[in-house]
């Protein structure tokens, strides 16, 4: 599956998406792991689920803005051509319905809110499944020269990379790929 179009459509509307790097890390432990069922929080227009999905995984994604729905189904009709892709269109956050079991879970949304869908959705993670998260550097943004807001955002990662780090169940990995990334493997 070609996504070029679908990359060049993100870039010039200015909708962020995975990096190139990002996603070559999300590859190469899908091949790895032998991946085949992933959550994803945050699908924004659908490009890194359908991503996801040309490696042989099925993906359920989470949105819960109602534009980036309405563009990541249109994506979905277009490119999804093994309806490999089931979108949940509902805020992760609030979404109190039981799922399956994920080798992988992907987290790509609210930063400030990475901790709380880490809680949430790890327990439906296999042992020796994969948590990655994205964007974890947040720009590489000094906090003094930003606003209080972004300050507090950038402190609520620490606080995550900190949580990661120390999760027992877990061995986590930073990397410096794109705008920071992680990856905990389920250990127990």
């Amino acid at each position: 599956m070609n996504l070029s179009f679908l990359k060049a459509y993100a870039l010039e509307k200015r909708i962020p998406i995975i990096t190139d790097e990002a996603l070559a890390l999300i590859k190469e432990q899908i091949i790895k792991h032998h991946v085949k069922e992933v959550l994803e929080i945050g699908t924004a227009i659908g490009y890194s689920a359908l991503a996801i999905a040309s490696f042989g995984c099925h993906v359920d994604t989470f949105e819960r803005d109602e534009f980036m729905i309405e563009e990541a189904n249109k994506h979905f009709d277009r490119y999804d051509e093994h309806h490999q892709i089931t979108l949940f269109p509902f805020d992760a956050l609030t979404y109190v319905l039981p799922l399956k079991s994920y080798d992988l879970i992907f987290i790509d949304a609210a930063k400030s809110q990475y901790q709380t869908f880490f809680k949430k959705f790890t327990p439906y993670l296999k042992v020796g499944g994969l948590v990655i998260c994205d964007n974890l550097n947040f720009h590489h943004l000094d906090p003094a020269k930003v606003n209080r807001h972004t300050q507090a955002l950038l402190r609520k990662l620490e606080v995550f990379k900190r949580f990661l780090a120390d999760q027992p169940d877990f061995q986590t990995d930073f990397f410096d790929l794109g705008d920071g990334t992680s990856l905990s493997v389920r250990i127990k």
